[in-house]
């Protein structure tokens, strides 16, 4: 599968939702974000998304304090898809 690099944002909701969407470098549009249900699950999406276990433990702990976090990083070209397709 091809990699396509850009970066993720994520923000942390009051009721502990977090909603994510990646931006492509070359040929982004319009994203739309996905959404985890809490924490836990947003890290497990971090993972999925090319961070490292370490990495995605970072993001997760700046996303906690200060409520948004963004990383660089590069996913298969079908995830790219989902963020593209993913229903607000």
């Amino acid at each position: 599968m091809q990699k396509i690099a850009g970066r993720l944002f994520a923000d942390l909701h009051p009721n502990g939702t977090v909603r994510m969407a990646f931006s492509a470098h070359t040929g982004g549009g319009n994203e739309c974000p996905i959404t985890a249900k809490n924490l836990d699950a947003g890290e497990v999406v971090f993972m999925t998304c090319g961070l490292t276990p370490e990495r995605a433990a970072a993001m997760r702990a700046e996303l906690e304090r200060n409520k948004v976090s963004s990383v660089e990083t590069s996913i298969d070209d079908a995830l790219a898809a989902k963020f593209c397709s993913a229903k607000p």
